[in-house]
């Protein structure tokens, strides 16, 4: 990976944005700082301004794991598109996994009867087309780690696991997921190019299988991501964002 915001950087940001961009944004850890509840995230002023602008010269989109009637609020700023439980719903011209729900009642029940064996401080939350347990409040997040993984292997049936920051999210095995979500977006919207910029293990799916026309932005440093370019922290999303803006303008 390259800093985003060195000579390398600016010169593939010059050569690839434009007005046929499409731009796609995870919510947690990119648009919004990561904070010990999930439940007090929120897009911080300045990124809903600056977001704000952009939507004004180029299509936007919002690809997260929370639901699409949780994360709505919390943006400050009204995206063309929002997709919601990692790609499970809200894709155009892609059913919503509907069915899914029944499977993840099934999860969550198993889970309940084991709660005993998981340390205090894990939440569950039920999204209706994935379920998330956070473990940021715990004690000892390795130990948590661990007591969750141990649990979520002997469910039935086998869910898809995908690991976040102090989170484990499991889906269905057919779900969608963000790599599919960013596909169809760019296909509907017919766009020469797309950029997608996240922060952690549920945006490395969009990372790895990136397409050619596809410039991949992660939120941090990390040596085994497949994303292109990285900031050094979430503080820097505002400018990014403003960037992209001054660059689309420029192509009007």
């Amino acid at each position: 990976m390259k800093y985003i915001f060195s000579p390398h950087g600016e010169h593939a940001l010059i050569d690839f944005i434009d007005n046929q961009t499409l731009l796609a944004f995870d919510f947690d850890g990119t648009l919004a700082p990561i904070v010990p509840r999930p439940e007090d995230a929120c897009a911080p002023t300045s990124m809903g301004r600056a977001m704000t602008h952009l939507t004004e010269v180029a299509t936007v989109a919002v690809i997260t794991g929370r639901a699409i009637s949780d994360v709505r609020a919390r943006l400050n700023f009204e995206p063309k598109y929002i997709v919601g439980n990692h790609g499970a719903e809200g894709i155009p011209g892609l059913t919503d996994k509907t069915g899914d729900s029944a499977e993840i009642a099934v999860w969550e029940r198993q889970i309940l009867a084991a709660w005993h064996t998981l340390p205090q401080g894990v939440k569950m939350e039920n999204k209706q087309h994935s379920l998330s347990l956070h473990y940021r409040m715990t004690s000892n997040r390795d130990e948590a780690k661990l007591a969750l993984h141990a649990l979520l292997n002997q469910l039935q049936p086998s869910p898809r696991i995908i690991g976040g920051k102090c989170v484990v999210n499991l889906l269905p095995e057919n779900s969608n997921d963000k790599f599919d979500a960013l596909l169809a977006l760019q296909r509907t919207e017919r766009s020469s190019k797309a950029l997608f910029v996240g922060d952690d293990e549920t945006d490395e799916v969009v990372f790895r299988k990136a397409l050619p026309d596809w410039l991949t932005i992660r939120v941090g440093q990390k040596d085994n991501s497949a994303a292109s370019f990285y900031l050094n922290s979430q503080s820097e999303m505002a400018l990014l964002v403003q960037r992209i803006d001054r660059l689309i303008r420029a192509h009007k």
